[in-house]
């Protein structure tokens, strides 16, 4: 996972990215802990924790 920028705002990650809990965006941290703010994260967090323990490691996010 190699992205020079950010999918969600565009500014450069200057190398560190993380996958988002809401989607398959691959976003910068600034990101990463503006969206830890969203009412839903904890829901997200969970869904995919569901999704992975049932085999679906390709998990689509619920959504923002």
């Amino acid at each position: 996972m190699n992205h020079e920028n950010c999918e969600r705002c565009k500014t450069p990650t200057e190398g560190t990215t993380i996958m988002s809990m809401f989607n398959t965006q691959v976003i910068c941290i600034p990101c990463k802990e503006e969206e830890k703010e969203n009412p839903r994260y904890a829901e997200a967090v969970e869904a995919e924790r569901k999704a992975v323990m049932n085999g679906d490691y390709n998990f689509k996010g619920i959504g923002l």
